[in-house]
């Protein structure tokens, strides 16, 4: 999909007209922050979403819409597509209201978000949420354009001291920052190395107002132990896949009752997204201890790249602390080389390494867990973590 954005975005850099760019997909996509800081690079353009199918990916197409100033449209598989395809061309050819500013006539407001105001669209309210420091009693004047023309619309407010009946908004204003400085860096957020400030900042929020983010999460644990005869048994429990999705279309037709038990209880995986910030949540019970006695592994490689060495050369599965990485019986693995030569990559390709991205000497892909050991072995690899 990042093909595709970049393909559609970059010409309306040198644009002096306003270009609007549609997306129509499943959104069955995995590099959401990547995707959503490519749109944010293009601010002379407006991107719109269409989401199709029974599990898209909501939080990746919510935020192409917002950061792209556009609107996004859901239809489901038992929806009127007709109907959604027509809403969608109305809001998309006729914006109620563009160029918006807002001039707050003296209240000593701060911290507004989203920082850029965007279009208004039919059906859809247009919300800015912010802090004030200070009683207010005024006029606040909305500004923008509308088919072309100027637009002003005076809005008269009335704003107490306090109003312990509305102490929701808090949260509702913190999350909207939150959003805003993860927006700061969605490349760090993508790879698990945000900048420092920006992670200490989300966190405290996430502390001060009760909120899920990226560094703070409610996790419940449930443990049940089965017992037959005195001896405990381990129960795998599959989970369901989205309406209309197969198992045979994800994992593949051989050994897919047991392929979906070794990824264990990845809630964020199945259904597309958790709410709001795209976060996966593993909740666990009894994970199988690691296989005692294996051969040595090279120490070359991340603890998790480590234990999953040791349990393929046992004969075992996949633990659960693996499953964060693999899918499908692939390992998702980042390999940092000390040769990143033409003849080192091609020999990753060789031992059965599909690169999906270089960056430097870093190389990004997947590989059967099989051959993650050979992987490890190769001279050119100095370090394997999990992507």
């Amino acid at each position: 999909m990042m093909k595709a954005i970049r393909a559609a975005l970059e010409p309306s850099d040198s644009q002096g007209h306003l270009r609007v760019v549609c997306f129509m997909t499943d959104g069955l996509v995995g590099n959401d922050y990547e995707i959503i800081g490519e749109v944010q690079k293009h601010p002379n353009a407006r991107v719109f979403a269409f989401g199709i199918g029974s599990s898209p990916n909501r939080f990746l197409l919510d935020n192409i819409a917002r950061y792209g100033r556009g609107e996004v449209e859901y239809v489901g598989l038992k929806d009127d597509g007709s109907a959604a395809a027509r809403r969608f061309a109305e809001r998309v050819q006729s914006p109620l209201l563009t160029d918006i500013s807002i001039d707050w006539g003296g209240l000593p407001v701060t911290e507004l978000y989203p920082s850029r105001t965007p279009d208004l669209f039919a059906a859809r309210p247009l919300i800015v949420s912010g802090r004030y420091s200070a009683p207010f009693n005024g006029v606040v004047r909305l500004h923008g354009k509308m088919a072309g023309r100027d637009f002003t619309r005076e809005i008269r407010v009335n704003l107490p001291a306090s109003a312990p009946g509305n102490d929701v908004l808090a949260a509702l204003w913190a999350r909207r920052k939150v959003d805003d400085l993860m927006s700061q860096d969605f490349r760090g957020m993508q790879y698990g190395t945000p900048r420092d400030d920006l992670k200490r900042e989300i966190t405290k929020l996430g502390l001060d107002y009760r909120l899920m983010t990226p560094f703070t999460s409610f996790v419940a644990v449930e443990e049940k132990v089965v017992t037959e005869g005195g001896e405990p048994r381990r129960v795998e429990v599959p989970v369901e896949m989205p309406e209309g999705v197969s198992y045979e279309g994800v994992f593949g037709g051989d050994a897919r009752f047991e392929r979906v038990a070794a990824m264990g209880a990845v809630s964020g995986f199945v259904g597309g997204v958790l709410p709001s910030m795209s976060q996966q949540v593993y909740v666990t019970a009894s994970a199988a201890p690691l296989p005692p006695a294996a051969p040595a592994v090279p120490p070359r490689a991340d603890p998790l790249i480590t234990a999953l060495i040791r349990r393929v050369q046992a004969g075992a599965r996949p633990g659960v602390d693996e499953t964060r990485f693999v899918f499908g019986g692939e390992a998702y693995i980042r390999i940092t080389l000390n040769d990143a030569s033409a003849g080192a990559l091609d020999q990753l390709r060789r031992v059965g390494f599909l690169i999906t991205r270089q960056e430097g000497n870093i190389v990004i892909g997947h590989a059967p867990v099989a051959k993650v050991e050979a992987i490890s072995k190769l001279p050119a690899v100095a370090w394997i973590a999990p992507r």
